[in-house]
């Protein structure tokens, strides 16, 4: 019998030693758009870069995670920062967008040309990322969908399109990563479930495309529910997750990540994964509070009773971004440790020889 393993989903909170410097702001803001900046500033923004990835993945190393980003750290916006290497996105002449169903009015990027790759920069972070490491990492990419959702079209004025041209886009980075040597990649798209429709429609084919005939390589997708807000409710009905994983079960995909921390699913829906592997939240990443190691575990035995051990995962919710940097890593502390107690009672299945 296989033991659970532990990993995370995305980001970490910003490297502390950037915070509250002169750089932050700028830091924060418009990391990876720096074309306009002198020679000695972009070097150094690249150096304070590098220290913040070094010090995310020392931080998931000493919490034990197995399985490991670079804590997003150059991503000022994780989607934007994307789009910041694609061609025919305005990053000057911004306009207004609803997004989360409406709740939530801002101005965003506006695409006015077509989308295509304006330089591969993953491979390049990911070998980096790798160099400090000896955890398998894994690579996180937003999806067609989720772009779509964070900018505006002035250009397609056809949806479906514009999801297959960013999924080409995306195709071109994921190639490169696997012959980097990347093992993991995960595409981001908490549009599905927001827009279970539209991803029924043409948004898991995009999502396919994104991994094209890439061989050899681990293929996840985080269907989250939407990061919390203090202000308004922008978590989307929990009740749409089973349409999305049953599709999700039919595809190329091999592991689904979903949120189980902050509302537990129903255990029958994980019936639907399938042959899929399953990640599982198990600490919200919306709330400061540390869940203990015993009701880790317990809602880990739950979910064990529809899903086996060697097909299951754990992490938290979605990305440790909104949290103080203590509370997250204890947070992941915990759900090490919380895995491994179960591993301890796993009993391997005796084979004759």
């Amino acid at each position: 019998m296989g033991k659970i393993h532990t990993t995370v989903i995305g980001s970490y909170p910003r490297y502390p030693k950037l915070v509250g410097t002169g750089f932050n702001p700028r830091w924060l803001l418009l990391s990876g758009n720096n074309v306009d900046w002198a020679n000695k500033e972009r070097l150094q923004i690249t150096e304070l870069q590098d220290q913040a990835v070094r010090w995310a993945v020392k931080e998931q190393e000493e919490a034990g995670v197995e399985v490991i980003t670079d804590g997003e750290q150059r991503r000022s916006n994780y989607i934007l920062y994307h789009c910041q290497h694609l061609e025919g996105i305005d990053f000057i002449n911004k306009e207004e967008k609803d997004l989360r169903e409406g709740k939530i009015k801002v101005v965003v990027p506006v695409i006015r040309g077509q989308i295509k790759p304006k330089e591969l920069f993953l491979a390049k972070e990911f070998l980096f990322m790798e160099s400090l490491t000896h955890k398998q990492v894994k690579v996180t990419i937003p999806g067609p969908l989720t772009i779509i959702d964070s900018i505006k079209d002035s250009y397609y004025y056809d949806e479906k399109k514009l999801a297959f041209d960013l999924a080409k886009a995306i195709r071109e980075e994921v190639k490169s990563l696997a012959e980097a040597g990347c093992k993991i990649i995960q595409i981001d798209e908490p549009v599905s479930i927001r827009e279970p429709k539209k991803f029924l429609d043409y948004g898991l084919k995009a999502l396919e495309t994104c991994f094209g005939e890439v061989q050899g390589m681990t293929k996840e997708v985080h269907i989250c529910r939407g990061y919390p807000n203090k202000e308004k409710d922008t978590k989307t009905e929990i009740n749409r997750y089973a349409l999305v994983i049953e599709a999700l079960s039919h595809s190329v995909i091999d592991r689904i990540a979903v949120e189980d921390a902050h509302e537990h699913l129903q255990l029958d829906i994980f019936q639907k994964f399938g042959s899929k592997d399953v990640i599982l939240g198990v600490v919200d990443i919306g709330n400061e509070r540390i869940e203990t190691v015993e009701e880790i575990e317990q809602r880990i035995k739950e979910v064990l009773t529809m899903v086996s051990p060697e097909k299951l995962l754990v992490a938290p919710d979605c990305g440790l971004l909104l949290l103080p940097p203590e509370i997250a890593k204890a947070k992941l502390t915990n759900l090490v440790l919380a895995a491994g107690r179960i591993n301890q009672k796993i009993v391997p299945i005796k084979t004759e020889v």
